[in-house]
């Protein structure tokens, strides 16, 4: 049932009405039959007496008398359009009706009946009506919850899948405005309605409810001239496929996060690092800005390993990792272990003189650890650190100008720190000299 929502079609369907030849009828106020056309008598089967006084349910299957019952009620008092209903003959035969109808009002505006119009969309016998039993049986025990609404927002059937998920019964649902159900939901009625109005289709979308993901499918419910008279749709519970996306989603971060940062101290790994190196040369020359790298290493760490176990030596690893990340913790700074006890730190935008003070404070952050090391000379753990440091304004830029240089100065000062006793920093020169900070 559909209502007629504007003066200007009211008045074309009191105009249809009232001039229409033939399949008139008018009841009153509570559904009784007061006149019929001979035409509509003889598509129901019926004599005038026999019909005349009795309630329009009164020709039905129960449950189609039920369900037309509360569509009626649910908008009394309105005009409508496109109700159809299934009336029995008494030769056992069935007849779809479908009806248009204006209400009646006396003087002071109380409801006295409606006044409407007729016709056949179908006539069948009953063993022609098994296949509609049969879509029908189809429909109510489908995995999809579906349902039909209204230009009104009305839901018009529904089938159990639908109805359990505010759990409800089907019947319990017809008439009843899918709004109470769903706050928000008449918006999107009317823009879907205005999508399929004209002849667009409606997005399939996803809804969260109760902690459930369904997803929406919408479609037009036409009538015999191919007018939208309302919507059919269809909800897919997603969820299980939702989270199983979730957790694919999580499981390919996990391995991205693998595949660029170690397994031990969650730095980045030597891929990531020369990788990233590559860019940050590229991107300094074409800036024109400094960039400075840090190779870093833990003296004498075979002997602590040694001394102390495995299990302890990767506990002492983390620890300077950490230690590390503390310090160089400015935005665009890249800490990665490079293998074994051998940490890289990427600082771009910075000159030499700026990465000997930032060397000089990991080796300081290193000291307050007072980790003990009792198989070194300083009787703690220590670090030797080498820097190397690109600088496009520096005339011999060029010697540098690549990532596997500036990895390969770097590593010579390492080397020249750890001859000079550990525990320091040496830095390499713009000139190719090494000194000690």
């Amino acid at each position: 049932m559909f209502p007629v929502q504007t003066k200007e079609a009211l008045d074309r369907l009191q105009e249809l009405i009232r001039t229409h030849p033939e399949w008139r009828w008018q009841v009153d106020k509570n559904y009784r039959y007061t006149d019929l056309a001979q035409s509509l008598l003889y598509l129901l089967g019926r004599q005038r007496d026999d019909v005349l006084g009795k309630q329009v349910f009164h020709f039905m299957a129960p449950e189609e008398a039920a369900r037309v019952s509360r569509l009626l009620h649910a908008k009394s008092g309105w005009p409508y359009s496109g109700a159809i209903s299934h009336h029995l003959r008494p030769d056992g035969t069935t007849v779809a009706v479908e009806s248009c109808a204006v209400p009646m009002h006396d003087d002071s505006g109380q409801l006295l009946g409606y006044y409407g119009i007729a016709h056949a969309v179908a006539h069948f016998d009953p063993m022609e009506s098994e296949s509609v039993y049969r879509m029908k049986a189809i429909y109510d025990t489908a995995p999809a919850a579906l349902c039909l609404i209204g230009r009104d927002g009305r839901y018009l059937a529904a089938n159990a899948a639908y109805a359990s998920i505010y759990g409800l019964s089907s019947e319990a649902l017809v008439g009843r405005k899918m709004e109470e159900l769903q706050p928000g939901a008449s918006d999107f009625i009317r823009k879907d309605l205005k999508c399929l109005d004209a002849g667009m289709d409606v997005p399939a979308h996803e809804i969260v409810h109760h902690s459930k993901v369904y997803q929406v499918s919408v479609k037009p419910l036409l009538n015999l001239m191919g007018q939208v008279t309302g919507i059919t749709t269809a909800l897919m519970d997603i969820t299980e496929r939702k989270r199983a996306e979730q957790e694919l989603a999580e499981t390919n971060r996990r391995l991205e996060h693998y595949a660029m940062h170690d397994y031990l101290t969650g730095l980045a790994n030597r891929r990531h690092v020369d990788n990233v190196l590559v860019e940050e040369v590229g991107r300094a020359l074409r800036v024109r800005h400094p960039l400075s790298l840090l190779m870093v290493d833990v003296d004498f760490f075979k002997r602590y390993n040694d001394r102390y176990g495995h299990l302890l030596g990767d506990e002492c690893l983390r620890t300077v990792a950490a230690q590390l990340k503390s310090v160089l913790h400015r935005h665009g700074d890249l800490v990665g272990r490079y293998g074994g006890e051998e940490f890289v730190a990427i600082l771009p935008g910075t000159d030499a003189v700026g990465a000997l003070k930032i060397a000089e404070s990991v080796l300081a952050a290193t000291a307050d650890l007072n980790t003990p090391h009792e198989e070194s000379e300083y009787g703690r753990i220590t670090l030797s650190i080498g820097v190397a440091t690109l600088d496009p304004l520096s005339s011999s830029w060029h010697m540098l100008a690549n990532a596997r240089a500036l990895l390969y100065v770097a590593d010579q000062a390492l080397y020249a720190a750890k001859l000079a006793g550990r525990n320091t920093v040496y830095s390499h020169s713009s000139e190719g000299e090494l000194f000690n900070a």
